[in-house]
Formats: structure tokens, C-alpha cells, sequence
């Protein structure tokens, strides 16, 4: 039996970047299962000292390639220019990559992408590197200027841009020959001015030029996994932006693994702490609700599903952690639950999500409204 190809990449993040970013980052790329292999290594972090950076003064914004949106997409405050701030050169970016790539042994056919808050001296979304293009970076900065979603989703997209450009040409001058200098909603528009890189975001797509571009160049269970994370991540994102609030509801399932998904919405999976997850499967179980000062009552309630959820600490500290949630002196609680309301609002946008996360006036019970013949336990 011919063994599958994997295409694999290591995803490595700069200290400055948001860990919970990263988190929800390797998530969306490893939702799906392929050929493509995106793995990283929880503790390795990359710094850059003061020697690394210069200091960079961008005077209007025009250089900074932004400009005045529309719709869905922020608007950049033009009183912020002069816009001071440390930038990094490419080679020294790729730098940071090779010195990674050696430590941990990575082979020269496995990509290592780098995911830096650190602006590059081009102003750039991404880059391959032209000497080692398995070496790529992702500026995880800025995106808010673009759009009005998690940064997560773009970051993602520009995981699998990389991968795809990287097999599809041989080198940054073949990059800027085939690009779209006006948009087309392809993977390779250019966007020379940087909003343009929404409708790309939108599309999620590959114009029929491109698609002959890397035809033979990877294999089509290989093309046929980045063009369906691309697809998933358009979805995720449409439901993130409020374009999507007029859906029906989505059931809820909770799998075997107590992983909680939206299945009628692209199979959204719903990421909580295993804390949060207890107390959240703890009112899916009221549907009249719980009033938050009576939340001690359902101790033993809260161990029991806590314990067949978590494999942190042994059983005095799982149950002290609920004993902690449960004190009304503190708020715990409270802030599990705002919590959850932000993850369900980062993925399926704020009208959809108010059916999903607890909810109540203060004093009143906390419930969950979502009609439970749409819940289901697998």
C-alpha cells in the first residue's frame, strides 16, 4: 500500500504575538483533516532584541498603504500619522527562520512559517523567503485596519497563500509577474493597497490562470486540502463579519470527546477551556436557567462533569478549582462566562451567538435560550 504523501509545516510564533491568537490560528488550519500537516511546538517561542529591530517613522498614510474603508472594513485614523514603530528586515526575519530550522532539526522540504507582530521593512502581509522559499513570514499586526474580525482568520488564509505560491513559482520575480495587480478575488492579488486584500478573503478562491499555474506542482489531494481550509476559513469568517446573521440556527453537537460543533454552520468548532466547557454543559442541562448566586448548589454536579472533561490535576485540585468557580466572594464565574460569550461571538458573529452562550439580567437566572431539541450529545 503506497504510503500518502504529507506536506508538512511547522508553525513557530515571535514572543510578542498573543498566545490565544496562535492558538485559534493552528486551529483553524488543523480543523480539517489531509495531507497537510500543520504541527507546532507549544514552548518554542522567537525573540528579537533591540539589535534586531530599527526604528521607523512613517510620515503619512500613504506610505503606509492605508486608505479610507468602507462597509465591513475599518477605517484607519489618520491622526495617528507620524506612525512611530520598530521594524525588522527580511533577512533578518529569515534569519530567525533558518536558526529555528536548525535547532529543531526540520528537514529543507518541510516549510517553516514564522508568525511575527513585528512590521518588516516593506510594509508586506507575507513573504517566502528567494534563498530558502520552504522559510515564510506572517505579519499578525495591523489586521484590525482591514478588517472587523478576529485576526486569526486572514492569518490563516496567509498560511496556505504561502504554501500554495510557494509551488507555484520559483522565485519573488515569477511571484510579481503572475500576481493580480487589480484584484480579482484570487489568492494572488497583489493588493498594493492593503484593503484590497478582503475580497480575496471573501472569495477564497483560485482564477483559472493560477489553477493551471500549479497544476503537477503538488498533489491534487494536497491542492484539494488548502482549497477546502480556504473555503472553511471564507465560512468561518462570513458568520465572524455579521454577514450570515439571517441563517437558521445551527444545532449543537457535543461529540464523544466533548468537542462542540456547529454543524449547520460549516461545522464551526466552539473552543472552550475545560472549566468554561463544564460550566457551560452544566446550564445546557437547565433550560430554565440558574441564578448565579446559586451556582454552589450545583457542586457536585460541576465535579462530576469537570473530571470526565479535564485530565489537568487529580481530583482534590479539579475540585477546588469548581469550588473556586462557585464562590460567589469572586468572579470566576463571571468572567468563564464572558469568555464564552466571546468565543461563540468570534465565530458565528454577535446576533447568531445569543442564542448560544449563558445569558441573563443580573439577578435573574443565567440560561442558555437555544431550544435543546437542537442540542445534541453524540
Amino acid at each position: 500500500m503506497q504510503k500518502t504523501k504529507i506536506m508538512k509545516v511547522h508553525l513557530v510564533k515571535s514572543e510578542e504575538v498573543d498566545k490565544e491568537l496562535f492558538t485559534r490560528v493552528v486551529d483553524f488550519l488543523q480543523a480539517l483533516a489531509g495531507p497537510i500537516e500543520f504541527c507546532y511546538n507549544n514552548n518554542a517561542v522567537i525573540n528579537f532584541n533591540e539589535d534586531d529591530l530599527y526604528n521607523a517613522i512613517i510620515q503619512k498614510e500613504e506610505n503606509f498603504n492605508v486608505q479610507i474603508m468602507q462597509d465591513s472594513v475599518m477605517s484607519c485614523n489618520s491622526s495617528i500619522f507620524p506612525l512611530e514603530r520598530n521594524e525588522s528586515t527580511w533577512k533578518n526575519i529569515f534569519n530567525k527562520c533558518n536558526k529555528y530550522r536548525r535547532q529543531n532539526d526540520i528537514k529543507k522540504n518541510e516549510f517553516v512559517i514564522l508568525l511575527t507582530a513585528i512590521a518588516n521593512e516593506k510594509n508586506w502581509f507575507a513573504c517566502l523567503d528567494e534563498e530558502m522559499p520552504f522559510n515564510g513570514f506572517i505579519h499578525t499586526s495591523d489586521w484590525d485596519y482591514y478588517i472587523n474580525c478576529s485576526a486569526a482568520f486572514p492569518i490563516a488564509y496567509e498560511v496556505i497563500a504561502l504554501l500554495l505560491q510557494k509551488h507555484m513559482f520559483n522565485g519573488h520575480i515569477e511571484i510579481r509577474k503572475a500576481t493580480h495587480v487589480n484584484p480579482i478575488g484570487c489568492v494572488n492579488d497583489m493588493c498594493i493597497k492593503k484593503k484590497e486584500i478582503i475580497l480575496k478573503l471573501r472569495t477564497a478562491d483560485i482564477c483559472s490562470d493560477c489553477m493551471e499555474l500549479i497544476k503537477g506542482k503538488i498533489t491534487m489531494p494536497e491542492l484539494y486540502h488548502a482549497l477546502n481550509i480556504m473555503g472553511s476559513l471564507r465560512e468561518k469568517m462570513l458568520f465572524a463579519q455579521n454577514f450570515k446573521q439571517a441563517s437558521p440556527l445551527s444545532k449543537l453537537t457535543i461529540d464523544n470527546k466533548n468537542k462542540l460543533f456547529l454543524p449547520d454552520f460549516g461545522n464551526i468548532e466552539i473552543k472552550l477551556r475545560p472549566l468554561e466547557k463544564a460550566l457551560y454543559f452544566l446550564f445546557l442541562r437547565y433550560p430554565n436557567g440558574i441564578y448565579h448566586s446559586s451556582l454552589s448548589e450545583h457542586r457536585l454536579a460541576l465535579y462530576d462533569i469537570y473530571s470526565k472533561i479535564s485530565t489537568m490535576g487529580d481530583l482534590p485540585e479539579m475540585q477546588l478549582r469548581i469550588d473556586d468557580m462557585v464562590n460567589t466572594l469572586n468572579d470566576s464565574a463571571s468572567q468563564k462566562m464572558s469568555r464564552i460569550k466571546r468565543v461563540f461571538e468570534d465565530a458565528i458573529g454577535n446576533e447568531l451567538a445569543a442564542n448560544y452562550y449563558i445569558k441573563g439580567e443580573s439577578g435573574q437566572e443565567k440560561k442558555i435560550s437555544l431550544d435543546r431539541s437542537l442540542v445534541t450529545f453524540l
